[in-house]
């Protein structure tokens, strides 16, 4: 093998290393014509030269003919590659100064928009100044309502008008009420309302009004059980997307108390005044009517004329009796206290009561063992427990059961707070119950006036209840009265206990026995 046919052999190869520099000429010119165009250049002349070189005649073509036409396309190649790079650099520099134009009218606007927000800066700055002011007022305004609210010394609450139910109440309720949060919020409004009052609350509760209004003045259960008067202040609003009520509660039950307690007095005071001054000259009086009566009835032997005394001595002894009840109305009754069984008294005075039910009315005792005695008047204890049992006869016209019983009580704090004349203590009870008629709430506020009945008038003078009070409150006792219409009545009279309380078993041993 000669040199020519190895230079032939090393030239065809060269054609198949310039395609791949060749296609990264596309990079520079931007077009993949210019490897093409090379490829099939070389490759031609690298054919030519090959057949040329292993051709027996060589194809009648000089050796060096391969050789000119290379050297002559080189320079034609490069500077076709010139002009096209020239061209590219020419476009380059169009696209350059066309992005510099661009990029000059972007910081233009840019600028222009700049001094537009500069300009507008100071608004915006003083409306975000604003905004910020008035959140830090509100802020402050709820931190202050919540002050006001959950820190207020007077009960306050939010409810909810449709289900009743509390949406929001301060520490002032729950201490005043005495439930915890989780109890109160358990509750509805109308669960704080006397029974007596609920239909009047629902009532109340559909009224809307605008602006704070006055409600009136409500009684309401705590959960002692203590009922308390309360003046109510309510404002309807919305609350948590709900129609509600904010309402403020104001107790007056103390200075309710003390209006009733100054009435009471005052009505207590003028009949002391009337009674006493005309109860002790009528009582002389009448006294000594009854004895001249009695001294001309022993006189006179005619039956005729002895008829008429024996009638005025017993309407003088019946108005004895009138004068000594008002004497016992103002706690002027003359006594003489002395230690006494209250079982034994009833037990002697059973056939009295038995004649004065006569015999419509089932009496049943209820005796409590090992009662200790009370330092009492006999005479005002029977005086009293008679009244009790008139008073529950009257209200039994159709016949019924009567019950009398004893016990010994202890009184702590809490349940004396549920009276307004009990205080803590030992005390021995008289109840007499019934099953009569009973009592609306009215008449038993009226209960214990002097002078009040529900009788007709002629039938009744209004002085037994009120007798009884006044005795029990000479003896340093009070009364206490449950009665509902429909369901009878019971009276228990507390008695302050003798120094023989402190002797008496804990529990008991009650003994029944029937009249």
């Amino acid at each position: 093998m000669t040199y020519a046919h190895i230079f032939s052999l090393v030239f065809s190869l060269f054609p198949c290393v310039i395609p791949p520099y060749a296609f990264r000429l596309n990079r520079v010119f931007g077009t993949k014509r210019v490897g093409w165009v090379l490829f099939t250049v070389f490759s031609l002349l690298a054919a030519l030269q090959v057949v040329r070189s292993w051709h027996p005649m060589g194809l009648g073509l000089d050796p060096g003919f391969t050789l000119d036409l290379f050297y002559l396309l080189i320079p034609v190649l490069l500077l076709i590659g010139m002009v096209h790079i020239e061209t590219l650099f020419k476009e380059r520099m169009l696209v350059e100064q066309e992005e510099k134009r661009m990029r000059s009218e972007l910081e233009l606007q840019v600028k222009e928009r700049t001094a537009a927000q500069d300009k507008s800066n100071p608004e915006l700055q003083e409306e975000i100044s604003l905004r910020k002011r008035g959140e830090e007022e509100l802020r402050k305004s709820k931190e202050q309502y919540r002050f006001l609210f959950d820190e207020n010394p007077q009960p306050m609450w939010i409810f909810d008008l449709r289900s009743l139910r509390f949406l929001a109440f301060n520490t002032a309720a729950l201490r005043y009420y005495g439930f915890t949060s989780a109890e109160f919020r358990a509750l509805t409004a109308r669960d704080l309302c006397v029974p007596a009052e609920v239909d009047a609350f629902l009532a109340d509760s559909i009224k809307t009004s605008s602006g704070v209004q006055p409600r009136g003045l409500c009684r309401h259960v705590r959960k002692d059980g203590a009922v308390v008067e309360v003046e109510i202040s309510a404002l309807d609003l919305m609350y948590a997307g709900y129609p509600a009520r904010l309402v403020l509660a104001h107790d007056v039950t103390a200075r309710r108390l003390l209006q009733k307690q100054l009435l009471q007095s005052q009505k207590m005071e003028v009949t002391a005044q009337l009674a006493g001054g005309v109860a002790d000259n009528f009582n002389r009086l009448i006294t000594a009517m009854e004895e001249n009566a009695n001294v001309l009835l022993q006189r006179c032997h005619d039956p005729a004329a002895a008829e008429p005394l024996k009638r005025i001595a017993a309407t003088a002894g019946c108005a004895a009796g009138l004068t000594r009840q008002l004497l016992a109305l103002v706690r002027r009754h003359p006594m003489r206290p002395q230690p006494l069984d209250l079982n034994l008294l009833i037990e002697n005075q059973a056939r009295t009561l038995e004649r004065l039910l006569a015999g419509k009315i089932t009496l049943k005792v209820i005796r409590w063992a090992n009662l200790p005695t009370i330092m009492a008047d006999p005479n005002l204890v029977e005086q009293i427990l008679h009244n009790l049992v008139l008073n529950a006869r009257d209200a039994m016209a159709g016949g019924g059961s009567l019950s009398i019983s004893t016990a010994i009580i202890q009184m702590d704090e809490a349940r004396a707070r549920r009276h307004e004349e009990a205080r803590p203590g030992t005390f021995v009870c008289l109840t007499v119950s019934d099953t009569g008629c009973g009592m609306t709430v009215d008449v038993q506020a009226r209960l214990f006036e002097p002078f009040f009945t529900t009788k007709d008038p002629g039938q009744a003078t209004g002085l037994g209840l009120a007798t009884v009070h006044g005795l029990v409150k000479q003896h340093s006792g009070w009364v206490e009265v449950s009665s509902q219409p429909g369901a009878g009545s019971r009276f228990t009279v507390f008695f302050p206990c003798g120094s023989s309380c402190g002797t008496v078993r804990k529990q008991a041993r009650e003994e029944v026995s029937p009249a």
